[in-house]
């Protein structure tokens, strides 16, 4: 039974198709997902009630889908690595220089994304940056089983996660939302429809750290 006091992690961790529910109302599960659903309804005029019978009838329509809290800690850092880290190598490059291609060819237009290039360069630093520091310091101290020592690390971690979440909003500032013009082409289509599916992939990527890895392995 859920409720809507209840954190937006936890009802994601227990029914992983709310997180589509919360995409579409904008709800910040990943780095606000220790606010209740109540609470995260307020600023965005949301009723709670309506949010929780979305996330119900989502969960009917859902495939079962694996729960990650209930499962060893190594199994869900191998997951992470392969879902996300993996993935990301490789697109955030491709979106740098997709959207440069953008900028280059609708320069001066009103909808063209000034700027979204030079940020998506920034952001790939940032990300690689950071995923080294888990793949080097912080998982190999939770799989040695020392997760209780590794509170300085996830600390620098939730930090750099809050940064990462500032990009995917100035993003959505850069594209007016993900707004595509009438005469858009096909390499701004793919631009766009690859960023909306980054947003996904970054906000349940952060979603099982904060709220699951990092809980359980300090918890030891």
């Amino acid at each position: 039974m859920t409720t809507q006091e209840q954190s937006l992690g936890d009802l994601v961790t227990v029914n992983p198709a709310a997180a589509k529910v919360f995409h579409r109302f904008q709800l910040d599960y990943c780095c606000g997902g220790t606010q209740s659903l109540a609470e995260a309804c307020v600023p965005r005029g949301l009723d709670p009630q309506t949010v929780l019978r979305e996330i119900e009838a989502a969960g009917e329509k859902a495939p079962a889908e694996a729960r990650w809290d209930e499962r060893p800690l190594g199994e869900l850092i191998q997951h992470i690595l392969d879902r996300y880290h993996t993935p990301l190598k490789t697109e955030l490059p491709r979106l740098a220089e997709l959207a440069r291609k953008v900028e280059r060819v609708h320069a001066g237009k009103p909808e063209c994304p000034a700027g979204l290039a030079d940020l998506l360069a920034d952001v790939r630093l940032a990300v690689d940056s950071h995923l080294a520091k888990e793949e080097q310091i912080l998982f190999p101290i939770i799989l040695d089983g020392r997760g209780p020592m590794a509170r300085m690390p996830v600390q620098v971690m939730l930090r750099e996660h809050e940064d990462h979440g500032e990009s995917l909003r100035r993003i959505r500032e850069l594209t007016h939302d993900l707004a595509l013009p009438d005469y858009a082409c096909v390499s701004f289509r793919e631009l766009y429809r690859a960023l909306a599916q980054l947003e996904v992939d970054l906000m349940d990527h952060i979603h099982l750290e904060n709220n699951i890895l990092f809980p359980r392995a300090l918890a030891g």
